[in-house]
């Protein structure tokens, strides 16, 4: 039987728990790749190879990245995963509009942990149940600040299940 790993500066502090969930945050983003633009395709990779070495940090990766639902009169929700050697978070939000009040808009962070730390805050599963609905019918939003050059692209992750 394995035992959870213990959290270094090069590890976040994920159990077996968390890296099954983290399994079906993977399998999201892979459903939507077909559909998804070059660009995104791109960015996609980058969160994908640092999803799939987890619980290890992957080095030069900077990146966030989400699905987000349409703009319908103002009204519009999304989520997000964003990854860097020292942080990984899950975060969701929407924006509310109503002409004769205004907008407000309303954003929490539902997952997040520190690498070397030994600490997580938040549940996985509720990220999930939000993001199942808003990437069915949403689109790609990306935002990559990660060096292209420096990520270790054929380096293979620590398999912890």
């Amino acid at each position: 039987m394995k035992t959870d790993p213990e959290p270094t500066e090069e590890r976040f502090p994920l159990s077996i728990d968390h890296m099954m969930k983290v399994k079906k945050v993977i399998q999201l983003m892979r459903n939507k790749l077909p559909i998804m633009h070059p660009g995104d395709l791109r960015t996609a990779a980058v969160v994908l190879i640092a999803l799939e070495r987890l619980p290890a940090t992957t080095a030069c990766v900077d990146v966030t990245f989400g699905f987000s639902l349409p703009n319908t009169d103002g009204n519009y929700g999304w989520v997000d995963i964003h990854i860097d050697e020292q942080e990984f978070r899950l975060a969701s939000g929407e924006h509310f509009y109503d002409p004769s009040i205004g907008g407000d808009t309303q954003s929490r962070t539902v997952f997040e942990t520190q690498a070397g730390g030994g600490w997580y805050s938040g549940d996985i599963d509720e990220w999930l149940e939000c993001a199942d609905r808003i990437a069915s019918e949403g689109q790609v939003d990306a935002e990559d600040n990660s060096d292209h050059d420096g990520i270790e692209w054929d380096a293979e992750g620590e398999q912890v299940l």
